[in-house]
């Protein structure tokens, strides 16, 4: 008990940490540099333009409307974590201007080549703080709820849904900022995936989930309805009281993993959940969608 209250605590101290990592990012290299990269970040960035409202707030502002709807679709796959991840990034964004007073003019984006600084460091900054979070078992909300919405009710697969999101925002951004700072959030947003990937991934690649669960049913739901995933049913044998378990294997992409954990979890909190790296991935529900009628979708 001990041990799980402390592995607990950490996840909450590694999520603040994230958040702080992400918060200088953005603080540092993407407001002054007038950068949206998508997602409630970008948006927020925008309407901070206009209005001059505190971004810290106008994250938590827009970001709580949407977590709360994910609560309700998603249950309590969407709680606590994703509750803190919200709080302390808005917390940690609004509490830099005192930690750093004078961050917005440390690096001068109107000069020379500057500008191209904006969107690596702080991808590099946001992909390292968002993978901590998302390491940790958290989320900021925001495109990932969304994302899960789009893929729950309408069959968008989760990728497809982060395209479509980000590809609004950075749409407005070019008609606000102009062309060639949305060209730079492209890149800023490529930057932070790359990176987010590489902090939860480390060296492998797609993430190979195994199940043994006594509810096989709403397992194999979550992986196909919620998911969009398949995968394959191994029968075994316990080796202490000899019983037959059902276990599940299948493959996911990263942003996907903390998803499924939690989305087991509220109907299985007994089952035993094994999460190992797959280092090459060919096939369907990842590198190609499968239509309901069975049709290869090409992704």
């Amino acid at each position: 008990m001990k041990r799980k209250k402390l592995r607990v605590m950490l996840d909450y101290i590694f999520i603040y940490i994230g958040t702080l990592i992400a918060a200088m990012g953005i603080n540092l290299f993407l407001v002054p540099a007038k950068l949206a990269p998508g997602g409630v970040t970008g948006i927020s960035i925008i309407v901070n333009s206009f209005t001059g409202i505190s971004l810290g707030n106008l994250m938590f502002i827009i970001n709580i409307p949407i977590f709360l709807v994910g609560l309700k679709v998603f249950g309590k796959a969407y709680g606590l974590k994703t509750l803190l991840g919200i709080t302390f990034l808005s917390f940690n964004i609004d509490i830099i201007k005192y930690i750093i007073p004078n961050y917005q003019s440390l690096v001068d984006f109107t000069k020379g080549g500057n500008l191209f600084l904006a969107p690596i460091y702080g991808g590099l900054f946001m992909g390292i703080g968002l993978g901590t979070v998302m390491k940790s078992g958290g989320t900021t909300g925001g495109s990932d709820i969304v994302a899960g919405i789009l893929n729950k009710y309408f069959r968008i697969p989760m990728g497809q849904a982060f395209i479509m999101i980000d590809f609004c925002v950075i749409s407005t951004a070019a008609y606000i900022f102009g062309i060639e700072k949305a060209l730079y959030a492209l890149i800023n947003l490529y930057t932070t995936g790359v990176v987010i990937n590489k902090v939860i991934e480390g060296k492998g690649g797609a993430k190979m989930a195994y199940i043994v669960t006594s509810k096989y049913e709403e397992v194999k739901n979550i992986i196909i309805r919620d998911l969009n995933k398949t995968g394959n049913l191994f029968r075994a044998e316990a080796l202490y009281t000899g019983n037959e378990r059902k276990i599940i294997m299948t493959v996911l992409r990263n942003r996907e993993v903390f998803l499924l954990k939690e989305l087991i979890s509220g109907v299985d909190k007994e089952a035993f959940v094994i999460i190992s790296d797959a280092h090459e991935v060919m096939g369907r529900g990842y590198t190609f969608e499968v239509e309901p009628g069975g049709k290869k979708k090409n992704g």
